[in-house]
């Protein structure tokens, strides 16, 4: 059996076998990317893909869209497109740290507005997800996960299009063998080139084009259309530099491993940023802190920076120097902080490497801190995080707050209480197009 095949069929496995907990979860994450495409809308990034794409004003074409991404009305591709830029571009959506991806940006804007345009409800969409992210997380891992950043790729962009292609068949009914000419035809165009300098618009742009990519496969899918079923034995070895690993072993759905972020910025630098709150916890004076090193494993060096004067706020999420900062201003969940100007008084800040950190990777993405306090101590403190690699796993009630501070609702608002409680019970939803209308309806009041 080929890589696709066992892919298509571990996906539409995880679906059918996942329990309660694992779909109450899916609709979490839901929840959570929705959140991360409202703050995406106000980024600098929204308004250059505005005005790439065409508003159909009031004229009602058929199967167009919606979208709390953009204003107007948007065919299917443009919708995910934008949805999966968007739910990226501030570095806040989940991931699953041992595959090195962020499914939740690839898989939840395809499903939704798959589900939107064929019109349905919540549990198909709570089925498509977990077959998503089981697919595009099973990719990452087979193929190496952090590890291909030491080769310059990414793999999000790299697999992404599996992910949507996957929640995409599942909700057309694709039959297996549709399904794995889906993933045929999305794996013909899979590749992202990690920047080695300035990320800019290119890096988040490829994860919009992977989920619009998987989407479009599948429907290419429906009407007959397939490609080779073997992409990722032979070809994908060759240009990973690596041959698939055995399949992982199953035990539970890959979205049960998934980690929502507590920060609008790199994941290497979350751990980093959770052992300056503890060293705070124990009543040391970071805040007056003359310098501070973080040192990362290897592998995550390659994609944070120490830069004081970053290109713009693509750049200044992966600064170790922003992040510092915004945690030192109180401002460390905090999108705008990222995109305005370094405020003055940060102290020195560099990174370096911790060898002792390599060998936790890919489940646990660990960071050192060395903090140089002002009265002449060095004070140091090291955080690995917990199982699945999240370095301080949220509850359910955080992410919920979490969306509730980006779209700006108030907890007592009525109106917004139902909705997300509606969002949190998708498996009961009749009609996904009602839920992401009355979310683009909140929006704008």
């Amino acid at each position: 059996m080929s890589v696709l095949e066992e892919l298509a069929r571990r996906g539409r496995r995880a679906a059918g076998q996942a329990d309660a907990g694992t779909r109450s979860l899916a609709a979490l994450h839901v929840l959570d990317t929705l959140g991360c495409v409202v703050a995406g809308s106000s980024h600098p990034l929204a308004a250059q893909l505005a005005r790439f794409t065409t508003d159909t004003g009031d004229r009602r074409e058929p199967g167009e869209l919606y979208t709390p991404a953009l204003a107007g009305r948007h065919t299917l591709r443009t919708t995910v497109w934008a949805e999966s830029v968007l739910a990226h571009a501030d570095e806040y959506d989940a991931l699953h740290p041992a595959a090195a991806v962020v499914p939740a940006a690839v898989v939840v804007p395809a499903a939704l507005a798959v589900a939107d345009r064929e019109g349905r409800p919540g549990r198909a969409v709570v089925d498509a997800v977990i077959s998503g992210y089981e697919v595009v997380v099973e990719a990452g891992l087979r193929f190496g996960g952090p590890r291909l950043y030491g080769t310059a790729w990414w793999p999000t962009a790299v697999f992404g299009a599996l992910g949507s292609a996957a929640a995409t068949a599942s909700l057309l009914d694709l039959d297996h063998g549709e399904t794995t000419a889906a993933l045929g035809l999305a794996a013909a165009g899979l590749g992202g080139l990690l920047s080695a300098d300035e990320l800019g618009a290119g890096h988040y742009l490829l994860t919009g084009r992977a989920a619009a990519d998987g989407t479009e496969a599948a429907h290419l899918a429906r009407i007959g259309a397939r490609a080779s079923g073997t992409l990722l034995d032979g070809p994908a070895a060759a240009a990973l530099g690596t041959p698939a690993a055995p399949s992982s072993p199953g035990a539970e759905p890959h979205l049960n491993d998934c980690a929502f972020k507590a920060y609008p910025c790199a994941r290497p630098l979350h751990a980093a940023l959770d052992a300056l709150e503890t060293l705070a916890v124990q009543e040391l004076p970071v805040a007056t802190a003359r310098r501070v090193e973080i040192r990362l494993p290897e592998a995550l060096l390659r994609f944070v920076t120490a830069d004081r004067a970053p290109a713009g706020p693509t750049e200044a999420a992966a600064s170790a120097v922003f992040a510092v900062a915004a945690w030192l201003h109180g401002a460390a969940a905090d999108v705008g902080f990222f995109r305005g100007a370094l405020p003055p008084g940060v102290p020195e800040v560099t990174l370096g490497h911790a060898p002792e950190l390599d060998a936790h990777l890919p489940d646990r993405w660990g960071a050192r801190v060395i903090v140089d306090l002002a009265d002449g101590r060095r004070v140091e403190k090291e955080a690995l995080g917990g199982g699945g690699g999240a370095a301080r796993p949220l509850p359910d009630e955080a992410v919920t707050d979490k969306f509730r501070r980006i779209v700006g609702a108030d907890e007592g608002d009525d109106l917004w209480e139902q909705w997300i409680t509606q969002c949190l019970s998708l498996d009961t939803v009749p009609d996904i197009g009602d839920l992401r209308h009355t979310l683009c309806r909140l929006l704008r009041r």
